[in-house]
């Protein structure tokens, strides 16, 4: 069964229920988000090339790949607590801030706390970097949460993606290296954004899948 068509609008919300009544200029958000999203660091380069080559994978094992997302970024938002206690029990290594500086969806990030997985921790490819920020959109204060994914089948991981969720696309742009995608979408009663950054075809870089949510802040979440 198709989906209804949501009806055209100029703005988006970005609350965390249904009815909320807090609202960004979609334009704005799109401008926000893209431009830390189109290069990569030479430290996540440096990272990704330190690290033992794997294929890429399966479609079950970029299934596997998006049921990590959806985990630890969308079923309960972007969580501070959850994603600290998440890298204790799982081993992650703490990175230094600037391995997140080009991976971050909203420039200019108030907070970052990045991990690394140094070998394959369940859907998660070794060399998975996990990013969290805080930040401001329109003036409001937002969390984030990506997952960098080496060696993951980008078509794969998007129709994956699909069928785990309901997202809708609300924008795209290209590059020859790259296709951003913006998608809105309801987990568990709330509103998030979330950001998919795709290699192409014609990219020359290692294969790289970059997921990311955003969604309005909780202050008793907030680090």
């Amino acid at each position: 069964m198709s989906r209804p068509k949501r009806p055209e609008s100029k703005r988006r919300i970005v609350g965390t229920k249904p009815g909320c009544t807090r609202y960004v200029s979609l334009d704005s958000s799109l401008r926000m988000v893209s431009s830390a999203m189109r290069r990569r660091t030479t430290v996540l380069g440096a990272i990704f090339l330190a690290l033992t080559p794997f294929p890429t994978q399966s479609a079950s094992d970029s299934a596997r790949a998006v049921e990590e997302f959806h985990h630890i970024c969308l079923a309960e938002g972007a969580s501070f607590m959850r994603l600290s206690q998440d890298a204790y029990a799982r081993a992650w290594e703490l990175l230094a801030e600037v391995a997140f500086d080009e991976l971050a969806p909203i420039a200019n990030p108030d907070r970052v706390r990045v991990w690394l997985t140094t070998e394959a921790d369940g859907g998660l490819p070794a060399g998975t970097i996990i990013g969290y920020t805080t930040a401001k959109l329109s003036g409001k204060p937002v969390q984030t949460c990506t997952l960098a994914l080496p060696e993951v089948d980008p078509d794969e991981f998007q129709k994956a993606f699909f069928t785990r969720t309901d997202a809708e696309k609300i924008s795209e742009e290209r590059n020859p290296a790259e296709i951003n995608r913006l998608y809105i979408l309801f987990v568990s009663g709330r509103q998030q954004f979330v950001r998919l950054v795709l290699p192409t075809a014609k990219a020359s870089v290692e294969t790289v899948v970059i997921a990311s949510s955003i969604m309005a802040a909780n202050s008793a979440e907030l680090p």
